[in-house]
């Protein structure tokens, strides 16, 4: 059972996910998806920032296989803890991961998943070389409040 840090940035508040960042103790991924922003504030503050992490990993995939992709990186782990700092992205994980890439429903064979909400400000951050609104940066951000 191990711990993973997420954060998604997404077209405003319903808009499609734009991306999303899964941070382990070992290893971590940076998915983007082939969705374009829309809202003016997104596109001027989260758009030009997507493509600046350190990820080891990283996609840039359509926002179907997001699914896949997440199944894939915790395919050894049958027990994942996924924390957040929002509920909004623990229901944007969800929703990725129990969707297949035809769109419709997939199954996470998982025996059992946690999920933890810890209602914090990764804000300021003394993490060097952090990004606000970056999805990675700010799943490492998270990390790093939480685990001091």
């Amino acid at each position: 059972m191990a711990t993973y840090y997420i954060d998604c940035e997404f077209d405003g508040h319903n808009g499609p996910l734009l991306s999303m960042a899964i941070v382990g103790d070992s290893r971590s991924i940076h998915i983007r998806t082939t969705e374009q922003a829309l809202d003016p504030w997104v596109m001027a503050h989260v758009e030009p920032l997507m493509d600046r992490h350190n990820a080891p990993m990283s996609q840039w995939i359509p926002l179907p296989e997001v699914g896949a992709s997440i199944r894939f990186f915790l395919q050894d782990d049958r027990s994942p803890v996924i924390v957040a700092d929002s509920p909004v992205d623990i229901g944007r994980f969800c929703r990725a991961l129990s969707t297949g890439s035809d769109g419709g429903w997939a199954s996470a064979d998982f025996p059992r998943m946690t999920f933890e909400v810890h209602n914090v400000d990764c804000y300021p951050t003394d993490l060097p070389g952090a990004v606000q609104h970056n999805a990675w940066w700010d799943a490492m951000a998270l990390k790093h409040k939480l685990t001091l």
